[in-house]
Formats: C-alpha cells, sequence, structure tokens
C-alpha cells in the first residue's frame, strides 16, 4: 500500500505543502478554519508523519530499527505532576523502563492530546514504539480507538476496555471496595458513605462502589442512596461531597481514592469533628502521602511497582510480536491499617 505523503494531505485540503508542514509544526499565521481542513485531510487518509524519512514497514519489520521510546497517555486529571497516585506510578515507569533499557519519551493527559498538532506528532509509531494507557477505560473507549488507528502496541495499566480489545493490568477494585467496607463493618459501622468518582462511568470505575454494597449486602446493611456522593477524583469535589454527607450523619466514610480523603479530612475537621473519634475515614491506593494526613489514613494498598512491571512486560510482548491476544492481569490488594478508624 502506497504510503500517504504531505503531498497527499495538502491535495485534499486544498493547501500548500508548506502550509500542511506549518500546521503539523503548530506554526504560526495559520487560520483555525484552514487547520480544520488540514486535521480532517490527515484523519480521511490516516497520515502519520515521518521523522528523518524512514520508510514506516522499516520501522514496522526490523528489530534493529525500533525507537526504544515509550510512551504516557493519562486520564485527564488536574494536574499529572502533582496527582499524587499518578505521580506514583509515572515515577514507577520511569524506572522500569530504565531496567529494560527503554525510554520513558513522553506523558500527556487526554486533554493534552486536544491539541491536534502535538497529536500528530507524538502518537506515531516512528516516534514510540507502544504506549501506556493509564486510568483509562470505557469511558473513553472513542479516543482510545482513535489511539489505536495509529499505535498498535498498547497495554492499560489502572483501568481496562470492557471489550477486552487491549491487554490491561490493573488493581482488583472489586475487592478493594469490599475490603474497606468489611474493616469499617467489622468495627461496628453501620453507618457508611461511600464518597465515589463518578457514578455514571462504565466499567472499571464502578468495581470499588460494587464492593462497597457487596460487603454492606453481606453484613445485612440496608444501603442508603443518601450516603453515597459523587467526589469526581477531585480533592475540591471530595470537599463539598464531604460536607453534603456529613449532613446524614454518618459514623464512617469510604474514599474511593486517597487523593480524595485529602478533601474528605478537609471538610470534616472544618467541621469541628474528629478522626477517627466521631467518625472514620479509609481510603483506597496506598499512595505515600496518606501517611502523612493526621490521622495517618488507612487505606487499600496496591504494589503498584509490580504492576507497572508487568504492564511494561506485556507492552514489551507485544511489541516483540510475542502476544497475539490481549489479556487481563488483576493485581491483589491489601489492607494498609493506620490510625484514621476506630471501633464503635
Amino acid at each position: 500500500m502506497k504510503r500517504v505523503t504531505l503531498k497527499d494531505v495538502a491535495e485534499r485540503s486544498g493547501v500548500s505543502i508548506q502550509t500542511v508542514s506549518r500546521v503539523i509544526n503548530n506554526l504560526p499565521y495559520v487560520s483555525e478554519e484552514t487547520k480544520k481542513k488540514v486535521f480532517q485531510a490527515i484523519e480521511e487518509l490516516n497520515y502519520r508523519p515521518s521523522v528523518e524519512g524512514k520508510r514506516l514497514a522499516s520501522l514496522k519489520n526490523s528489530p534493529k530499527a525500533r525507537t526504544n521510546n515509550i510512551g504516557c497517555v493519562l486520564f485527564p486529571t488536574y494536574n499529572k505532576y502533582s496527582e499524587p497516585f499518578f505521580s506514583e506510578i509515572l515515577e514507577k515507569i520511569d524506572y522500569c523502563l530504565r531496567k529494560f533499557n527503554l525510554h520513558h519519551y513522553f506523558t500527556y493527559t487526554l486533554d493534552d492530546l486536544q491539541d491536534q498538532s502535538l497529536y500528530y506528532r507524538i502518537i506515531n509509531p516512528e516516534m514510540v514504539d507502544g504506549i501506556v494507557l493509564i486510568g483509562i477505560g470505557d469511558k473513553y473507549y472513542q479516543e482510545v480507538k482513535k489511539i489505536r488507528k495509529n499505535i498498535d502496541n498498547l497495554v492499560i495499566l489502572a483501568d481496562y476496555m470492557s471489550d477486552g480489545s487491549i491487554s490491561s493490568v490493573y488493581p482488583d477494585g472489586l475487592d478493594a471496595g469490599y475490603q474497606a467496607t468489611k474493616y469499617l463493618l467489622d468495627c461496628g459501622h453501620k453507618r457508611i458513605a461511600c464518597i465515589t468518582g463518578y457514578l455514571e462511568w462504565p466499567g472499571y470505575a464502578q468495581l470499588r462502589f460494587m464492593g462497597y454494597l457487596k460487603a454492606l449486602k453481606e453484613f445485612g446493611v440496608e444501603f442508603d442512596e443518601n450516603l453515597v456522593v459523587e467526589g469526581k477524583y477531585s480533592i475540591e469535589e471530595a470537599e463539598k461531597a464531604t460536607e453534603l454527607i456529613l449532613k446524614e450523619k454518618p459514623t464512617a466514610i469510604f474514599v474511593v481514592s486517597d487523593p480524595m480523603a485529602i478533601g474528605v479530612y478537609k471538610a470534616i475537621q472544618k467541621n469541628g469533628l474528629k478522626i477517627p473519634d466521631d467518625i472514620s475515614v479509609i481510603g483506597c491506593d496506598g499512595i505515600r502521602f496518606g501517611e502523612h494526613l493526621w490521622p495517618p489514613l488507612t487505606t487499600i494498598g496496591i504494589n503498584k511497582k509490580e504492576m507497572v512491571k508487568e504492564a511494561i512486560k506485556v507492552l514489551i510482548e507485544e511489541i516483540e510480536g510475542k502476544r497475539e491476544t490481549p489479556i487481563r492481569v488483576v493485581f491483589p490488594v491489601y489492607l494498609i491499617e493506620r490510625k484514621s478508624c476506630r471501633k464503635i
């Protein structure tokens, strides 16, 4: 099959080759209307920008021609550098890639990739051999489908696609929610609130909440929808959610991610309550920052180092053509007992 060139894109969009190049490289003095026409032509022709004039066929067929670069694409987050869970994951990806003599070439969020000039420059098999999709699941199916048109080798870390189309490595979310809630129930709590991410999101995002429901049912505790509020994976939103929940007089709160627990602590303390004397709190993810909250946060831990290592191994198998069908690897979770819960 003939490879699509800049000339083809220029002819399809009705502009010069130089203009197409300016659009791809995000250079100034190109109108928004022209950019739109060029990106539409790129999408329709499935054009992939060339790097150093190398042919795509040589890259795909010759191990010597591999880039040894791996990219990372993150769930849209308010700050990819300071969000505690993702920063710990990225730290371990850096370490693991070095061990495999690979280079961590870029990290962008899905929001970053709305910049189409950036998108077509980096989501390119001549730039990277594969991509780790972090925290990206069913909610972003169409975005992942678009990435896969350009990059064959993908692995999802800390989430999955329900259709099983892409290999994934993730913690056991159902058991995490179950263990956290069971721990509170074993402590004698019955009015247990849950601060979730987004209730309407499909797939993996629901597992921790489903584990919460499973534990309540097992202990014969009636589910109260007034005790469940979305925290939207945001410290600020979790604080607002806690303000609402406190009106329902819970004795304990299960927060489905540790970073949101920061907002929970803030709201509880702002209302003149003490943890755990007045209300117990348990998180999920086992981030290091939880140790430094006061009181230190009881949480559900994940072996992030081993989980990341497994994801990179799966991706390498994909790159080397050793894996024909996608797999799922589910990592166990465990209780980290600190000082934020008490028996009643």
